[in-house]
């Protein structure tokens, strides 16, 4: 089997650019491969003026075409007195000249790294793993409940102040301490370090 070779335009980026006064439809040529290519305009083809980003290999089919479709306007195939002229409408020069004209190389796309068929492969197993825990439900929400078994409470949550459970809460910083005491009214001296004062809601 022959290895596959990279053409070193394959990953070049060029804009083309219609500089003739007519529009370039599919008709003349404006299309790749029989797949017509439309412009920023929406319109058909690629209207006088306008310019677009492509591939390298569909820029330089385009620009061939529309530098054919120009020669064949400027030079007529009969003189004034409607004979043919026999000139050839185009030379390979002026044509590669033209079609020059038409297109600018922007940059080069970095080029996809290599992966072998089982990577390609393996790569899809993960893909539809990862889909399919998606849209299974985990069985821990879908498991059926048991009807014999009594709903575990909640422990009642109770208030301190009607309680009168006076534990201690663990405060956090010293602010918090000293709004506690000044809440409860213990006196205090607000300079002391923050164990000092958590000792005197304690006591």
């Amino acid at each position: 089997m022959n290895p596959i070779q990279n053409n070193p335009n394959d990953y070049k980026v060029v804009t083309f650019i219609n500089k003739e006064a007519f529009a370039f439809t599919p008709d003349l040529g404006c299309m790749y491969d029989s797949r017509p290519i439309f412009g920023t305009s929406g319109a058909s083809g690629i209207q006088p003026g306008e310019s677009v980003m492509l591939p390298y290999h569909v820029g330089n089919l385009l620009a061939l075409n529309l530098a054919k479709a120009a020669m064949t306007r400027r030079a007529p195939a009969v003189d004034q007195a409607g004979i043919p002229t026999g000139v050839p409408l185009w030379d390979e020069v002026k044509l590669g000249a033209l079609k020059a004209s038409y297109v600018t190389e922007l940059y080069v796309e970095e080029k996809p790294a290599m992966v072998t068929e089982t990577d390609r492969l393996m790569a899809k197993v993960e893909e539809y793993k990862a889909m399919v825990e998606k849209l299974i439900p985990k069985q821990e929400e879908t498991a059926p409940s048991d009807p014999t078994k009594e709903p575990e409470k909640e422990p009642e949550k109770t208030d301190p102040a009607t309680t009168g459970d006076t534990a201690p809460k663990a405060y956090q910083d010293k602010a918090e301490i000293i709004a506690e005491l000044t809440k409860r009214g213990i006196k205090h001296d607000p300079r002391s370090t923050r164990d000092i004062l958590k000792k005197l809601l304690v006591d």
